[in-house]
């Protein structure tokens, strides 16, 4: 959810200047205060206070008293006209507006920027402390250990979501501005519907494309694929949105990934004609702390869905997509979440109704929660026969309204909003975008 773009918000940092505010409020603009000093806040007869309670709760008062949660200490400000946006569970502002003349402050003492990166990305010192038992059913990596700590009692909570959706609300009502739609049309919600490969036979892609009709899928191409050139050029022209994007295979041996995925990027742009531009790796193989992310970066490769809920378990707080930060800096490469995947019937030993129905109440859970959320679906090919139903729950959920996207539609749609360039491949972060990755290592 965007703001317009004439809207006369200022961003200060903690080191900011309090002329530069001052000269701000002059011209009536809403300035976000991102954890001022003590004595900037007091230049407006706001207190700043330590918390030093170890509950880590927040109540948002735009969003019906909705509670989330922040991984990192907070600060509170108390002033007797001031009007808290978000508090702590004793009642303190830990986000005050304060309303001067046409203008106004917003006092912000939360860790916004390392609270978004950590909900999505994960705990970096998680890092060395990988499992080495296998994980549903299956030897390699998952990602899931870096989050499992910071989701606590929640499977299901949208934390990284909720911070950004305050954001953007208290900025719309403070300032008047207008709030563009996250998803076209204002729907509810989006399906990305993804197909690895793992050697399916044709005749499985086949199926399932009878199945889905003209629903837009991407399908990760494995390196030992028994398709050819001929083989999807027939897919595409059956089905439009027939997407390609690659499964990097690097189970026997991970610790020569950045080879190995040079390797098949090398093939998969012999076989398609063109490079890889989203990616899922085969077996969720993660090295530690997205040290697989260099070496897509190195080829482009614009977005990955690599890190799994299986279940719909909300694993990044977050049900969309948005852009990877690395080394301090805001990258070109977009990460979403595969919330379900067709392994909960084999794994959990659900029927395949029971997985069609979880298909169907995650989508509900996202339409009643009022914040619109992209939900990636994958569908192995060579598991259609078992998982009809989950296919036939995605076509109604589309019929509900839900935007019928594949990789690339969702890549498109959600770049274009944020200025950058997909066939280039560039990033041409926002002014505000650059300022909330760089203050990232500064803030109190």
């Amino acid at each position: 959810m965007g703001l317009s773009s004439d809207v006369g918000i200022t961003l200060f940092e903690k080191d900011c200047n309090t002329a530069d505010v001052l000269a701000a409020l002059q011209n009536e603009k809403v300035c976000v205060l991102l954890g001022p000093s003590a004595e900037l806040s007091e230049r407006f007869g706001v207190s700043k206070v330590k918390l030093t309670q170890n509950s880590r709760e927040v109540f948002w008062s735009g969003g019906a008293g909705q509670s989330f949660k922040t991984l990192h200490e907070m600060w509170g400000w108390e002033h007797s006209d001031g009007e808290a946006v978000i508090s702590e569970k004793t009642g303190m502002a830990v986000w005050l507006w304060l309303k001067l003349n046409r203008g106004g402050l917003l006092f912000i003492g939360t860790d916004m920027v390392g609270d978004l990166i950590r909900f999505r990305q994960g705990d970096p010192s998680k890092a060395q402390m990988r499992p080495t038992d296998v994980m549903w059913g299956i030897s390699g990596e998952r990602p899931v250990y870096l989050f499992e700590e910071q989701l606590g009692g929640n499977r299901y909570a949208r934390d990284a979501d909720l911070w950004a959706m305050a954001l953007a609300r208290t900025l719309a009502e403070v300032s008047g501005a207008k709030l563009h739609d996250i998803l076209p049309g204002g729907a509810p919600g989006a399906v990305v519907v993804t197909g690895d490969d793992d050697q399916a036979f044709l005749g499985k892609y086949d199926e399932q494309l009878t199945i889905l009709g003209d629903i837009p899928i991407t399908y990760l191409l494995h390196p030992l694929t028994r398709h050819n050139r001929k083989t999807l050029y027939r897919m595409r022209k059956r089905n439009r949105g027939v997407d390609f994007g690659i499964h990097p295979d690097a189970l026997d041996t991970p610790d020569n990934y950045r080879e190995l995925f040079h390797e098949q990027v090398l093939w998969y742009q012999k076989l398609v004609g063109c490079s890889p531009l989203s990616l899922r790796n085969h077996g969720f193989l993660n090295d530690g702390y997205w040290g697989h992310l260099p070496a897509w970066l190195d080829h482009d490769v614009a977005i990955s869905s690599n890190l799994p809920g299986l279940d719909g378990r909300i694993l990044t707080g977050s049900l969309l997509p948005a852009r990877m930060v690395w080394n301090g800096k805001l990258t070109s490469h977009w990460s979403v979440l595969t919330a379900i995947g067709d392994g909960v019937r084999f794994v959990s030993g659900m029927s395949d109704q029971d997985a069609g129905y979880k298909v169907l109440s995650f989508a509900e859970s996202i339409r009643s929660s009022g914040i619109p959320g992209v939900m990636v679906l994958n569908l192995h090919p060579q598991n259609v026969s078992e998982t009809r139903a989950m296919h036939e729950a995605v076509k109604e959920v589309i019929r509900s309204g839900f935007v019928a996207w594949n990789l690339q539609q969702c890549l498109d749609w959600f770049s274009s909003r944020d200025g950058e360039t997909i066939r280039k491949n560039k990033a041409k972060t926002t002014w505000l975008s650059r300022r909330l990755a760089s203050m990232r290592s500064r803030f109190i």
